[in-house]
């Protein structure tokens, strides 16, 4: 691996702060994510928080922040407290940061993350882009912006893609975590080996919830090993998992994981020196067959945890899924075939609670 040394030091600095909504708490990613830092690089000083609140928005955050709301969990976290953080994943909405570079969501998170990464970096923090993932089957609610998984994926990577744009500086990088990539990744190993990635027993459907949008504890874990290898520079297959997944399930998305980081994102550059371009690290062609399904739905979402979580709790239904969890908005039609007034009119983007 590129500058393993520095990679390795890198990966003793483990104070890591989760910024986000229901994709971010409903698996306990802060939890999963420490589990494997606390294996993969110990030091016996592992601290991993997550703020997390249903249908928080980038703005929402800021204002939590910086003391438009007065005294909350995020301000004490980066401005009022006496934490300090060597990281701080920020996760948008989930449909937000593919919307249209001129939707007036996509440019109040834009507006909202130099003063959040002001903030993160009064801190002595690294600010790192949580690259969410395309819902199993498109976006109902937005069918012709998002009609399909891979679409939807393909505009929220170049949405994070210019988050991070916006705030790297020649003296500081915004990084970008691509966990949205991992996910494209169990989903195009999928089509290669003939199999349709919506067959309900395979992979790629089992990384989610009920409700195709929210991830399964599965999901939660690709996502972590992702958090893992983008900040560490190490590669996460090998590491131990949650002991409810079927370990073929396992050896399937840390290797997703780890391609996504080290073969399938030379765009992005990484805290360790290196690019997500072909390193040789072996991506794993077989997405994970006719294994055990495993669970999949998060139904401990609403569990805190161990006392160092300091997580705002999140309601969990039933079904296993999380209430107003998506956040969900309307998208835009294709505007390149609209009429002026018919693209105004579908320009009001229709955003859910999460």
């Amino acid at each position: 691996m590129l500058l393993l040394s520095f990679a390795l030091a890198l990966a003793d600095s483990r104070h890591l702060l989760f910024v986000g909504n229901s994709y971010t708490q409903a698996g306990n990613l802060h939890q999963v994510a420490g589990a494997l830092f606390l294996e993969g690089a110990p030091t016996g000083d592992d601290v991993s928080v997550a703020v997390a609140i249903p249908g928080y928005t980038l703005p929402q955050h800021l204002a939590d922040a910086d003391g438009t709301h007065g005294d909350t969990a995020l301000r004490e976290a980066l401005v009022t407290g006496t934490d300090t953080w060597d990281w701080v994943m920020l996760q948008d909405q989930s449909q937000i940061p593919g919307f249209p570079e001129d939707q007036q969501e996509v440019l109040d998170s834009l507006a909202a993350l130099p003063p959040l990464d002001a903030l993160i970096a009064a801190k002595g923090a690294q600010t790192v882009l949580l690259m969410t993932w395309g819902r199993r089957s498109g976006d109902e609610m937005n069918p012709e912006w998002y009609p399909d998984y891979l679409t939807m994926q393909e505009k929220l990577a170049a949405g994070y893609e210019n988050y991070a744009a916006a705030i790297t500086t020649p003296e500081r990088t915004a990084w970008v975590a691509p966990a949205g990539y991992s996910f494209r990744h169990v989903y195009d190993a999928a089509v290669a080996a003939g199999e349709d990635p919506l067959d309900e027993a395979g992979l790629f459907w089992r990384l989610y919830q009920v409700d195709g949008s929210h991830p399964s504890p599965l999901g939660t874990y690709m996502v972590a090993c992702v958090v893992y290898s983008t900040i560490s520079g190490n590669e996460c297959t090998g590491l131990s998992a949650p002991p409810d997944l079927a370990p073929d399930d396992v050896w399937a998305v840390q290797q997703a994981a780890d391609a996504a980081v080290f073969a399938e994102s030379p765009e992005l550059t990484y805290p360790w020196g290196g690019t997500g371009g072909d390193t040789g690290t072996d991506t794993g062609g077989d997405s994970g067959g006719d294994t055990d399904t495993g669970p999949d739905t998060a139904s401990d979402a609403d569990t805190a945890g161990s006392g160092d979580s300091g997580v705002i709790p999140i309601d969990v239904a039933d079904d296993g899924t999380t209430p107003g969890g998506c956040g969900c908005a309307t998208a835009p039609g294709p505007s390149a075939a609209l009429g002026v007034l018919a693209a105004l009119s579908l320009l009001s983007l229709r955003r859910r609670s999460a």
